[in-house]
């Protein structure tokens, strides 16, 4: 099931609402010390959620796209979408896109770090948890704790 991803951040609200309701009413209503704090832990479970859930962009043309989340295993236009830690790209535009790592510092390419154009009217699968750059040119240099980074991009070949 598709979703946009503005209904699945009220999704994942709403998620964090419930869970933390109860324990701040037993804290602060029913004056109950930490009886219920335990449930607090249960907020852990967004981050494996929110990393597990890939996003699926349909591009039109450059520069538009619609961004969708995708919730549960579905197929669409003959395709088999599946949950996991990558990001889908429908290319509905008469334009050839290009993914590419962008290496900053000392980084290096890994194994599984590959660059992939993606032909007009296709859908690609990419191995990523997020696109840092969507149609805009990579910085020349980021700001990094170690000594490098990669980040990924996104753009239109013309």
């Amino acid at each position: 099931m598709l979703v946009s991803s503005n209904t699945y951040l009220i999704f994942i609200a709403i998620l964090v609402v419930l869970i933390v309701s109860f324990p701040l009413y037993a804290r602060f209503v029913k004056k109950q010390n930490n009886k219920y704090d335990i449930i607090y832990f249960l907020l852990l479970l967004i981050l494996p959620i929110n990393w597990y859930t890939p996003t699926v962009y349909t591009i039109t043309n450059c520069n538009e796209y619609t961004k969708e989340v995708l919730l549960f295993s579905t197929e669409k236009d003959g395709f088999s979408f599946e949950i996991g830690r990558k990001n889908y790209i429908i290319n509905k535009s008469d334009k050839t896109l290009f993914f590419e790592n962008v290496y900053y510092g000392n980084n290096e390419r890994q194994e599984d770090e590959i660059d992939v154009e993606i032909a007009p009217n296709t859908i690609e699968k990419i191995n990523v948890v997020t696109i840092d750059y969507l149609f805009t040119e990579p910085d020349d240099t980021v700001s990094t704790k170690s000594n490098g980074a990669t980040k990924t991009a996104l753009y239109c070949i013309e």
